[in-house]
């Protein structure tokens, strides 16, 4: 079998996003039934208007929605507006032309799984078509895939900010990461008293449920989070392997900071690309000095050209 092609992310136009996409139909069936996966059929303008440009921009670029993309589907992009194989697959899904984005999720015979998307054009609407689809087909989601939609619900405020007093901030994150509606930790001051700011989920549980978990670990709410700093060393446990020197979200960071010192295996938490980078001998001298100090899309991209 000819080997697929893809699309190579570091040359093509920002509608694509950041993923390496299969461009021929037939070719994404056969990886299709050689891999078991279902498949991301893409139909997009390239070059295309604004509404194409920013999906690509803001739907497609974050890395674990990349990972995400590019490990439990077979991706393949469609150009609208070309003529030849793009536009007799075009016919074939009764797509139009000159079209804003359309995503279909298809199997290894080309047979919709699920309803489209279309006409959402957020993250989050992406990612519960993505859930949606390997529940059907897969029925569990990988960790990491899990905690991206944790991300995602952070990002676009779907998550309650809050801070308690703790005796020792370091103790008081892994105490309240422990709380299962509990999304990030993160230790620090306010004035000399140490705190540890939280994000959860408010569909879990209440800020007074919340309140009540965190006064049996004997800690206090805190109301006024205008004087909060963060401490120069989050996450603890982390900080002290080569974890720290990975590209990590938010909810990433605080999941791994509670499994070391529990002696839950934090592996389970990372993408693929992630666990290769964990184990290559040059992580700590590749890695960006300041790895821990960007977001997880700055040090992925320089992580991303340091290794290849």
């Amino acid at each position: 079998m000819i080997n697929p092609t893809k699309t190579n992310p570091l040359n093509q136009n920002i509608e694509l996003g950041k993923i390496a996409w299969y461009r021929d139909y037939d070719q994404a069936l056969a990886e299709s039934t050689r891999l078991n996966k279902p498949i991301f059929l893409f139909f997009q303008e390239i070059p295309g208007c604004s509404t194409c440009v920013n999906f690509g921009r803001d739907v497609l670029t974050h890395p674990l929605m990349v990972e995400t993309i590019e490990n439990e589907f077979i991706p393949l992009a469609i150009h609208n507006n070309k003529s030849g194989k793009d536009a007799a697959i075009l016919a074939k899904y009764n797509e139009p032309a000159w079209n804003n984005p359309v995503v279909h999720f298809v199997n290894s015979k080309g047979e919709d799984i699920i309803s489209k998307l279309t006409n959402n054009y957020d993250p989050l609407s992406m990612y519960s078509k993505i859930v949606e689809v390997l529940l059907m087909t897969k029925g569990t989601i990988p960790e990491y895939v899990k905690l991206l939609g944790n991300d995602l619900k952070i990002d676009f405020n779907y998550s309650k900010k809050t801070i308690y007093e703790t005796p020792c901030f370091w103790s008081g994150e892994t105490t309240m990461a422990q709380h299962k509606a509990v999304y990030t930790t993160l230790p620090g001051f306010i004035g000399n008293r140490e705190v540890v700011a939280i994000d959860f989920d408010t569909n879990m549980t209440s800020l007074k449920e919340m309140d009540d978990y965190a006064k049996e670990q004997g800690f206090f709410l805190i109301n006024n989070h205008s004087a909060f700093k963060v401490d120069k060393d989050p996450q603890y446990y982390l900080k002290k392997t080569n974890y720290k020197f990975l590209p990590l979200s938010k909810t990433q960071r605080s999941k791994i900071n509670l499994a070391i010192p529990y002696k839950i295996n934090p592996e389970q938490y990372l993408s693929p690309k992630q666990l290769y980078w964990l184990y290559h001998k040059d992580l700590n001298s590749l890695s960006h000095p300041k790895a821990y100090e960007l977001d997880i899309a700055q040090s992925w991209d320089f992580l991303n050209n340091e290794i290849k």
